[in-house]
């Protein structure tokens, strides 16, 4: 039997109990959005979260609002509306997100007429955006569930659907937790398409309908782009001014500086037995590029941001990737590559697909849990290897290096991998067109 604060309250009745519990929290909440201004975090797009969507012009057909939180999001939805553009030339596609780095991924996607901020879950904001936007259906990525969003959206009469769909280990227990306002808020999807059968237990087990849960699989896989051929690997590989012959480590998403210490002290294990050995380095978010800069200078190497290399005198044996949306191709480059979010608790991985994608093994820490059936996949595969520490992770990379067979075997089941498992982007796209093709709901009163 459930408990809790929503025992017993009707579906009319939710909205004032969570907007109550909103009220109740705002001083909190308040605080922590201070807190967040101070550090310069959600001052971009300030008037759009508060609904003030003004630079939108009006549908001028169908409209499709799409909306996912930051750039791995918007990543994973671009091989669906790729689909849907070819499938609903007619329909009009506008974009929001919650980070900088999601709103500029988003923009230069070229997916959408117009990106925005998505606006703060307060009944105000959303009713605001929604009057803007003027949407005839509402897709959202992964786990935006935004209750005051969804409940506004289907008392307006427009349908909504989640893509991609899938909960982590972290966020379940809070999930759970408040099953009575998650509950309340996927009552108003029409559809919740899910990656695997344990996001769709997990989606079951926090109140979603059984039957309106649904495993279609990861569009990630699609998003993992195509093998780079050997011509535009070379050509890439002279534009990062890499000294030529050398190895290469890749090192995609770290998040936090005791990770990356530890990644710098393993690359420098690595390099007394191969000297030569380079490394491109990718932080998560580009604005810590110049933290891991100052980190590998430390550890006595000459680092090079990839915005300054046209400065660089001669071959540039570290780099640091500054820009958004090079990662991908990078990976083409290694000859070890390590996903990042990983070795430092809490930690929760981060994307490996794209470096399996290009013919890579990956390796990584042990706090994987965010991408814990990817990485699941690739052990099964014989191309992912978890590391305990920077002393596995340095053996690891040694014993890459001097195995060229072993890595042009691994290469083959990793792309193997890729291409068994993509076509969930089509199966996504299938249903936004069903659902929009649709009648459109009446309006609740």
């Amino acid at each position: 039997m459930e408990s809790g604060p929503g025992r017993g309250v009707s579906g009319r009745g939710m909205p004032l109990l969570y907007n109550a519990a909103l009220a109740g929290a705002s001083p909190a909440l308040a605080l922590l959005l201070a807190r967040r201004l101070a550090r310069g975090k959600s001052r971009e797009g300030w008037g759009e979260r508060w609904g003030r969507v003004e630079s939108l012009p009006a549908p001028p057909g169908p409209r499709i609002w799409v909306h996912a939180a930051s750039v791995g999001e918007v990543m994973a939805a671009s091989p669906i509306l790729q689909r849907v553009r070819g499938q609903l030339p007619a329909h009009d596609i506008v974009f929001s997100a919650i980070t900088p780095g999601g709103h500029e991924t988003a923009r230069s996607s070229g997916l959408a007429s117009h990106v925005f901020y998505a606006p703060f879950d307060v009944p105000w904001a959303v009713r605001r955006t929604i009057r803007a936007v003027r949407p005839s259906l509402f897709v959202v990525l992964e786990t935006e569930i935004w209750p005051n969003l969804l409940h506004h959206l289907r008392a307006s009469g427009c349908p909504a659907v989640l893509v991609n769909g899938r909960i982590s280990d972290r966020s379940l227990t809070a999930y759970r937790r408040f099953r009575w306002i998650f509950r309340w808020a996927l009552e108003n999807l029409d559809a919740i398409l899910v990656q695997s059968v344990r996001d769709r237990e997990r989606f079951v087990s926090i109140g979603a309908a059984p039957e309106r849960v649904r495993v279609l699989g990861s569009s990630k896989f699609d998003q993992s782009g195509e093998r780079l051929e050997a011509r535009e690997v070379a050509a890439l590989r002279e534009e990062l001014r890499l000294p030529p012959g050398a190895p290469v480590l890749v090192v995609g998403s770290t998040r936090v500086a005791e990770e990356e210490e530890q990644v710098i002290r393993a690359y420098a294990t690595a390099r007394r037995t191969v000297p030569n050995l380079a490394l491109i380095h990718a932080p998560r978010h580009v604005e810590r590029a110049e933290e891991v800069v100052q980190r590998l200078r430390s550890a006595g190497f000459q680092p090079v941001r990839r915005t300054q290399l046209a400065a660089a005198g001669g071959p540039v044996e570290q780099v640091v990737l500054d820009t958004y949306g090079e990662l991908a191709r990078a990976y083409a480059l290694a000859d070890a590559v390590f996903i990042g979010n990983s070795l430092q608790a809490p930690g929760g991985g981060q994307n490996l697909l794209q470096a399996l994608a290009q013919g890579r093994a990956v390796l990584y820490g042990p706090h994987m849990a965010n991408f814990r059936d990817m990485a699941a996949q690739a052990e099964a595969a014989g191309v992912g290897f978890c590391v305990a520490d920077a002393d596995a992770l340095a053996a690891r990379i040694v014993g890459l290096l001097g195995d060229e067979a072993l890595r042009g075997r691994l290469a083959e089941r990793a792309v193997a991998l890729i291409a068994e498992n993509r076509g969930a982007s089509q199966r996504y796209a299938d249903e936004i067109v069903r659902i929009a093709s649709q009648r459109v709901p009446e309006a609740r009163p």
